[in-house]
């Protein structure tokens, strides 16, 4: 008998670690990665980027509450300093899908005169040489 309660506490141990393990796989946090090669064109200024950049961070990602954190780097180092690094943080995978239905309707609030949006995409795309997208899951097991 003793050995029988033994078994039932390693199984019901061993439950608990699993049930731990899947609990804090689902807290981890989703992010996406968005590298953009920036260059600043004939008709354009870093301040100018810099304002669209503030400008997108107002109207859109700031009222987005699907988004938990976002931050904005600029490479600041290196041979190539054009590189700007937005990472975006969610609470879950499916949370990644619904912050980019509800921007669609913050840019469509934002600007609802289509030439208006064409013109504030237009102008952000100039100083856009090449960009990549990137998802990455948290590792909870890691987290302070």
């Amino acid at each position: 008998m003793k050995c029988f309660n033994q078994v039932v506490v390693i199984i019901a141990l061993l439950g608990l670690l699993i049930g731990s393990a899947f609990a804090q796989e689902n807290e981890a946090h989703y992010y996406t990665v968005t590298t953009w090669k920036i260059e600043i064109p004939q008709d354009g200024s870093r301040k100018e980027f810099n304002d669209l950049m503030k400008e997108w961070y107002e109207k859109i990602t700031s009222k987005n509450d699907k988004i938990i954190s976002e931050r904005v780097m600029r490479h600041s180092s290196g041979n190539d300093l054009r590189d700007v690094v937005v990472i975006t943080e969610y609470a879950s995978w499916n949370d990644i899908a619904a912050a980019n239905q509800k921007q669609d309707e913050l840019v469509e609030a934002a600007w609802p005169d289509k030439e208006q949006r064409q013109a504030f995409f237009k102008k952000f795309n100039k100083y856009s040489a090449t960009h990549s997208d990137e998802i990455y899951r948290e590792l909870p097991l890691l987290r302070k």
